[in-house]
């Protein structure tokens, strides 16, 4: 495995490789500062970066978050002690809650 490295600090390294001729830098921690230790995580890198992305799922608490309406309605609400805006922001948080259940 070829790689160059520069010692940051106690365990810490800059690693440098280049992989089909496309050079790729990243920082690493090492448990124990042998080489050993950095072969692994070098090599762990190297075998990532030759996985193709995957787009993360988002969760339901991502999703939830994304639709709930603006707090402020809620709040805009309350300062005006209108009721019917205040049942409409829970009306409208119950229903994404319905759309995307735990």
């Amino acid at each position: 495995m070829n790689y160059t490295k520069e010692k940051l600090q106690d365990k810490h390294y800059k690693v440098n490789v280049i992989i089909n001729e496309i050079e790729h830098t990243f920082q690493c921690i090492v448990a124990n500062d042998t080489e050993a230790d950095l072969d692994e995580i070098v090599q762990w890198n190297i075998d990532n970066l030759n996985k193709p992305f995957v787009e993360p799922k988002p969760s339901y608490a991502d999703k939830r978050k994304a639709e709930y309406p603006p707090i402020e309605d809620y709040l805009d609400g309350i300062v005006k002690n209108n009721t019917a805006q205040i049942q409409a922001y829970i009306d409208a948080c119950k229903a994404v809650k319905a759309k995307y259940p735990k």
